[in-house]
């Protein structure tokens, strides 16, 4: 059984949604976050890891949809003081993660090749719902609205950075 299925069943019984996720630890956060999308009809891959400018970078989830291409750093934090300071710097490192991720889409994900031109969308998925909803074009959502902003992704509001894409054979180099 998945995890989403058993907490659907679990949310069947009664159980708040709230309580079941906070009692997931980290990496079944991100795992839960993944299959969401997968539900939704995304292509996911989990800690996508990739090098640019002689760093390493790590994104938990990408979820890939004709044209786009959702980055997800997920956040399993609870309530604490300054935790908007958090997600401002958590979504300043996810903007930069998405800027180099752009040049590695098509080795990443090589059906891309395809699209001709791909929207990235970074994202936060949050426990609870924060002060913050955006930050310099990152979107802080908390994962019980995953599912409308899943939507609302589809429908294309979110696609202000657009990329021109080359054919996967240009980035090829034997």
């Amino acid at each position: 059984m998945t995890l989403l299925k058993d907490i659907l069943e679990k949310i069947e019984c009664g159980n708040p949604l709230g309580e079941l996720v906070e009692g997931l630890c980290w990496k079944d956060f991100e795992g839960f976050a993944a299959e969401i999308f997968s539900e939704n009809g995304f292509a996911v891959r989990r800690n996508v890891r990739f090098s640019a400018e002689r760093r390493r970078y790590e994104i938990d989830v990408v979820a890939f949809q004709r044209p786009r291409a959702v980055l997800v750093d997920c956040k399993h934090w609870g309530m604490r003081p300054g935790k908007s300071s958090g997600i401002r710097g958590a979504a300043a490192r996810q903007r930069l993660r998405a800027h180099h991720f752009e040049g590695k889409l098509v080795q990443i994900f090589p059906d891309a090749a395809e699209w001709g031109r791909a929207s990235i969308i970074p994202a936060i998925v949050t426990l609870h719902q924060e002060a913050v909803t955006e930050h310099s074009g990152v979107f802080v959502v908390p994962v019980f609205k995953l599912n409308q902003f899943i939507e609302e992704t589809r429908c294309g509001i979110f696609d202000a950075k657009e990329v021109k894409l080359a054919g996967l054979r240009e980035f090829q180099h034997w």
